[in-house]
């Protein structure tokens, strides 16, 4: 245990070296860092993603976990519709990273009773138009060569559409609620 809270196990070198949120001690995605309304600085939201911050790694090929290089693989995590519609609007990341912090670290997607905050609340986030707040489930993790990026003005938000994934892992949630690998890898 470090002072920040307990040492996650696991967790890839990139991302263990990024700043830690102090009350829970978690690694934080350069993409869940948001600028500050009043103008003085940033705030983390581990909430939202912050699409101009997102876009720009996924453009420059940079995981939005760790924001560094991505290497040859990248990887996206999405519920099984948005595997076989090849669209996402989370953007890509190194396989490890995604394996390690989205669905271990991510209480939404590791924890099946976990929930969004409310809209109402401060920090809840937005919903992209057409989501909905239903939960998996479970989540699969694709992992791809190639991708593009498509920002949609209209919308505020940015689609990444990979290229048709060379693996695929199936993750459920388990009788104690947390995600775990499940029965299908292609």
């Amino acid at each position: 245990m470090t002072a920040l809270g307990p040492e996650p196990l696991d967790l890839p070198p990139m991302l263990a070296a990024r700043p830690r949120d102090a009350r829970r001690g978690l690694p934080i995605p350069p993409v869940n860092v948001h600028p500050d309304p009043s103008g003085g600085g940033s705030h983390v939201d581990f909430t939202t993603i912050n699409t101009t911050v997102a876009t720009q790694l996924a453009l420059d090929r940079r995981c939005s976990l760790c924001g560094e290089p991505m290497d040859y693989w990248v990887a996206f995590v999405g519920t099984p519709r948005t595997v076989e519609l090849l669209r996402f609007t989370d953007p890509p990341g190194h396989p490890e990273c995604m394996t390690a912090a989205a669905l271990t670290l991510c209480p939404h997607l590791a924890i099946e009773r976990h929930r969004r905050a409310h809209s109402d609340r401060p920090g809840a986030g937005v919903m992209p138009a057409g989501s909905h707040g239903d939960k998996p489930a479970g989540w699969t993790l694709g992992i791809t060569r190639t991708y593009r990026t498509l920002f949609i003005p209209e919308q505020g938000f940015t689609v990444y559409l990979p290229a048709p994934f060379r693996t695929v892992r199936a993750y459920v949630y388990g009788p104690d609620g947390r995600l775990q690998p499940g029965p299908g890898i292609r």
